[in-house]
């Protein structure tokens, strides 16, 4: 503790702490140019501490003085929000006959040419602290470096610009830096030398992306004209004079907007060339297991999580982990001991564990409905919104009638009626939720409870808030009705108080949606996947089979044995002679 309140006084620690270790990882196989290894610090442990303090509380800001457009190391925002909001646009651009190009920058070792004092500039302009500099300052400037060569170091040297990888302050000051890159693009597009692109949503209105960032990876939106291709020039070479950092000509790109056939080839390409880096033959079967779940099961994860994948493309996808399991091939063909429907299933199901692709495409896919309903400001919910508008209380979008295109939101959107089946409604201030309609009182909706009541309220679509009455300290409900009740009604009437009673209002509170799967209300895709794959639950002696006691390859021969086209010990068991038990010991 005295090293951290000696920092937060003088602003300054021995330089020796922050000596570092240089190892270059290569990039790629057969690595000879310097340019091909990426250099990872080794920083030291009381640094790493004080360095992890700091951006703990950088990371708490940034999101307040970088604009939307960037999404990396922010926190609220995800990777996958700038390839949602590129799509949404290119599609507004096709369908509006709107010819256009999309600059994709990549920026050369970016963050070891960032040069400090553009980004001690840049944080004074943001509004931080002479003493907040000062401390970052002498963080990034005074570190010294020692390359591991075949595992020993060298001498030790001083850098004059750059931020190391492997400081957990650095991706922070690199976003904070990138800041300079959208403001100038922002500049051009409110001067009119940029057009970047404008969804237009159904009102006519619409929203303005000119340019997505995620961390060195930069598209730019911009019409295919040589002015604007001039203009973004322009602002390129400033952007290099000031910053240091250079654009990397040999990875960045200039693409016409148009329809991309076929994405999804890529991840069985992938998934191959993987597989042709492996010798299964001499790997065993829990081996690979463990290689399909870690490896070959997470490929398809970005590209699930943003679009619906045709039914032929996941079944080639299944059969290359259905081949690589067993031990086939397209030149060898082996007996598959176990249906693959129930390999995909829980072990306690008598399944090994391997994910449902179909089941874990829409649990991705429904994380949009769930993160539509529960953030508020985010500049994809905007664009989605403005485009697309949204319902009654603002927790769903409004249904896509237009035709698909190279938009995602239209696949996204249907897997919404599956979140709500499974989640209600915590009454806040009540301006959000429906009184009759909506799933907050109890597990289904009042109109269903009370279908007769229903009937004749004044407003069958009136919010929380309207049937709560203000008067007096502390308010109650009084539900409209159109008519006086019978007397056969007044038993549901009665029901109704009952239900509401100990429940109000809290003025200060939003709404919010529960995810009704989780103990803590919060969506998770594990939830989802599991609520969908929770039938088909037989009697299996998993604990037994899979137990850490016994080698996999037996627990393998059990599992073929029981669930396979077995021979005898499973015959025995299907006509009731023997147990479950019993039949491993017949094994």
């Amino acid at each position: 503790m005295g090293f951290f309140k000696d920092f937060f006084e003088r602003g300054k620690f021995v330089r020796s702490l922050n000596s570092t270790f240089l190892v270059l990882v290569p990039k790629k196989g057969g690595s000879k140019d310097l340019r091909d290894y990426r250099p990872i610090s080794l920083v030291g442990g009381l640094y790493k501490i004080l360095a992890k303090v700091l951006a703990n509380r950088l990371k708490k800001v940034v999101s307040k003085v970088v604009s939307s457009a960037q999404n990396a190391f922010v926190e609220g925002r995800q990777i996958l929000d700038a390839a949602l909001i590129a799509n949404e646009a290119i599609d507004s651009m096709l369908k509006g006959d709107e010819a256009g190009v999309l600059c994709k920058l990549d920026l050369e070792k970016a963050y070891d040419h960032i040069n400090w004092d553009f980004l001690m500039l840049v944080m004074q302009k943001m509004g931080f602290g002479e003493k907040w500099a000062g401390w970052i300052r002498w963080c990034i400037s005074i570190a010294s470096f020692s390359v591991l060569i075949n595992g020993s170091p060298g001498g030790f040297f001083q850098s004059t610009r750059g931020l190391r990888q492997g400081d957990p302050i650095s991706p922070y000051l690199f976003v904070l830096g990138m800041e300079a890159l959208s403001y100038l693009i922002n500049k051009a597009v409110r001067g009119g030398f940029l057009s970047g692109c404008r969804l237009r949503g159904r009102g006519g209105n619409g929203t303005q992306v000119s340019h997505l960032l995620f961390a060195n990876d930069t598209l730019v939106f911009c019409k295919d004209s040589q002015d604007q291709m001039a203009i973004l020039s322009w602002l390129l070479m400033w952007f290099e004079a000031i910053s240091g950092l250079n654009i990397n000509l040999e990875k960045s790109e200039i693409l016409p907007v148009g329809s991309v056939e076929n994405a999804e080839d890529g991840v069985e390409e992938r998934m191959r060339k993987r597989l042709a880096l492996w010798k299964r033959q001499f790997i065993s079967k829990g081996g690979r297991i463990t290689l399909i779940r870690s490896t070959l099961a997470s490929m398809p994860i970005y590209l699930m999580s943003l679009m619906r994948i045709p039914r032929v493309v996941r079944l080639r996808l299944e059969k290359i982990q259905r081949d690589f399991l067993w031990g086939g091939g397209a030149l060898e063909k082996r007996p598959h001991l176990v249906k693959w429907d129930v390999v995909r299933s829980h072990k306690m199901k008598g399944g090994l564990g391997i994910r449902n692709f179909s089941f874990l495409n829409r649990a991705l896919l429904c994380k949009w409905s769930w993160r539509f309903a529960a953030e508020r400001d985010s500049f994809w919910k905007l664009v989605i919104s403005s485009k697309y508008g949204e319902e009654e209380g603002g927790w769903i979008s409004c249904e896509v009638r237009e035709g698909y295109g190279v938009g995602l939101w239209k696949e996204i959107r249907k897997e919404g009626v599956l979140l709500f089946k499974n989640a209600s409604f915590t009454v806040g201030d009540g301006r959000r939720v429906k009184f009759w309609k909506d799933i907050w009182c109890g597990n289904i909706p009042l109109c269903e409870v009370f279908p007769s009541l229903f009937a004749f309220a004044v407003s069958q679509d009136a919010w929380v808030e309207d049937c709560w009455d203000y008067i007096g300290d502390v308010g109650g409900w009084y539900p409209c009705f159109s008519r006086s009740f019978n007397d056969w009604e007044l038993e549901a009437v009665a029901s109704l108080l009952s239900i509401l009673q100990g429940k109000r209002l809290n003025v200060g509170m939003e709404d919010r949606v529960v995810w009704n799967a989780s103990k803590n209300g919060s969506f998770s895709v594990k939830s989802l996947y599991n609520t969908l794959d929770s039938g088909g639950a037989v009697p299996f002696p998993w604990r037994i089979i899979w137990s850490p006691c016994v080698p996999t390859k037996v627990g393998f021969f059990c599992l073929g044995s029981f669930l396979g086209e077995g021979p005898n010990p499973r015959s025995s068991q299907k006509e009731g002679l023997v147990s479950s038990k019993q039949m491993l010991l017949m094994l």
